[in-house]
């Protein structure tokens, strides 16, 4: 073999050997990537969508039907922080990582109104948290969501009724946010089981409204939409916009309020008036009286896009009848659809259900609302068979098992009242009887947990004050411990099949759908428009 196919021969050789050296390096840089990827983005869905980088990438985590994980890292001082004063709802810096997705340094705290107050007089430290992952970093999101919130499933044994009430707001068309079931880890300890929703915020408004260039309010206690000569509507807070001054928000309120009686007047112009009828009708079927429909008039949102508004529901763990009377709920006239205050305090629904027009599109989005509810108890099923270990596996739950199972099966023995109409004290007919109205105060929910009454004044110098002796009953395994519950639950199920039978009734004519006596019970406890 001559020097010259000797040195060809290597030459080739080399250059085969360092294509293959090329490759094994390829590889093993591949499988670092993607290990890596596994690490900050677990599941092709989500790590597709990280690469994506669109706003509704963040709807991979909200998948329906299933659990995920959310991880919460935080400083020891910070946590005590937030236990030992958790009514001052104050952030703190953590490291929160959704289903495989970590942010750093987002905000996260308590949140709440009445339920916050009670579980922090209460011997548990199960409480919700609001998660805002921009809050020390500007822009920053996790797949395009900027914030959500944790709920702890408070009143609700059954673990079902928020994400059922979003799941047939959807089924009408309304505008509502993402919802997930989710184990809540803390510091690598299994806190709870919890139900993430989607906050009403930028990335929201983004993926439902195409943008958020518009003014959000959040609509707190008392908000009855009144005219008030004057009045800022300090109730109604200023969330995303810059219209300090209110002036669209105002002008919605003085156009609804001077609507003609059976007319629209110039209500089209501000309101987009179909996100107001579906939202008042599924508070009417579902028993949500935590909301507008209620005395407290609270629980929504308000987004304004070049003076027209929409109604955004928000906060539904007390439907279902788990505000108030169960019964009560069940019965309440369909035209009429409040409870425990004189439905002329709320124009929204006053005036918008005089118009012939828009009452018939309400009791259209009612029948759609019947047709979903058709499959309600094999809906409820499914869930509970998804959920059912995570909640028996939940070391700071409320509810005990049995609470959990009486409240997702049906019970001939439930207390619901029938779907018939009832007789009062007096001996007069009425279509429901509200004998625990509200009268100012705010009306406790029906499963109430047990040690969990209602504070009357919040913490004095940012101490906790002491469980009451005996209030909670035996609390159950894990860091921070749950409690049972006063009474029985009450089954979804239950009201459910009692307010089918009923608007059914009422929308055939034999019952009447209007005639609501727990207007009756209004003490003008609510001061519209301050």
């Amino acid at each position: 073999m001559n020097n010259g196919r000797v040195k060809k021969t290597i030459a080739v050789a080399l250059v085969c050997a360092l294509l293959t050296v090329a490759s094994i390096a390829g590889y093993i840089a591949n499988a670092a990537g993607s290990l890596n990827s596994e690490t900050s983005v677990e599941g092709s869905k989500a790590a597709d969508n990280a690469a994506k980088g669109s706003s509704a990438g963040y709807e991979a985590i909200f998948e329906r039907d299933s659990v995920i994980d959310i991880k919460v890292e935080i400083a020891e001082e910070d946590w005590k922080s937030i236990l030992d004063d958790p009514l001052a709802e104050e952030y703190k810096s953590a490291n929160v990582t959704v289903d495989g997705v970590t942010v750093e340094n987002a905000g996260f705290r308590t949140k709440g109104n009445l339920t916050l107050r009670s579980v922090a007089n209460s011997e548990s430290d199960r409480y919700s948290f609001r998660i805002k992952l921009d809050k020390y970093v500007d822009g920053q999101t996790l797949l395009g969501l900027d914030e959500f919130v944790v709920n702890n499933m408070y009143s609700d044994p059954s673990y079902l009724r928020e994400y059922l009430s979003y799941e047939a707001l959807r089924e009408i068309g309304a505008e509502v946010p993402e919802a997930v079931f989710a184990n809540i880890y803390i510091n690598d300890e299994l806190y709870g089981f919890y139900l993430c929703v989607e906050a009403v915020d930028d990335s929201f408004l983004e993926s439902s409204f195409g943008n958020n260039n518009g003014n959000l309010y959040k609509q707190e206690q008392g908000s009855t939409l009144q005219y008030v000569e004057g009045s800022n509507y300090d109730k109604s807070e200023l969330k995303v916009g810059d219209d300090e001054s209110k002036t669209d928000l105002k002008d919605f309120i003085r156009i609804l309020n001077e609507m003609p009686e059976g007319g629209k007047g110039g209500i089209e112009g501000v309101l987009d008036v179909d996100s107001a009828l579906k939202y008042i009708a599924v508070n009417t079927v579902l028993g949500n009286y935590d909301s507008y429909n209620g005395n407290m008039a609270q629980n929504y949102y308000l987004y304004g896009q070049d003076g027209k508004f929409t109604v955004i529901p928000w906060d539904y763990n007390m439907s279902l009848a788990g505000y108030g009377g169960g019964g009560d709920a069940a019965t309440i006239p369909v035209d009429e659809p409040v409870m425990g205050v004189n439905m002329e305090k709320l124009p929204l629904i006053d005036n918008l259900l005089a118009v012939d027009e828009y009452k018939e599109k309400y009791h259209e989005y009612i029948k759609e609302l019947l047709s979903y509810l058709e499959g309600f108890e094999n809906r409820v099923a499914e869930l509970s068979n998804i959920i059912r270990p995570y909640v028996e596996a939940d070391p700071s739950k409320f509810y005990t098992m049995e609470q959990f199972e009486a409240s997702i099966k049906y019970s001939e023995t439930n207390t619901a009242i029938n779907a018939e109409t009832k007789t009062d004290a007096s001996g007069n007919n009425s279509e429901s009887i509200n004998n625990n109205a509200a009268n100012g105060q705010q009306q406790m929910p029906q499963d109430m947990p047990q040690g969990m009454q209602p504070p009357q004044d919040r913490f004095e110098g940012g101490n906790r004050p002491e469980p009451q002796a005996g209030g909670a009953g035996d609390m159950k395994g894990g860091p921070k411990g749950g409690m049972g519950m006063m009474g029985n639950s009450t089954s979804i199920i239950n009201f459910i099949r009692d307010r089918v039978e009923n608007i059914t009734k009422q929308l055939n004519g034999e019952l009447p759908t209007t005639g609501n006596t727990t207007m009756n019970n209004d003490r003008g406890g609510m001061r519209p428009g301050k």
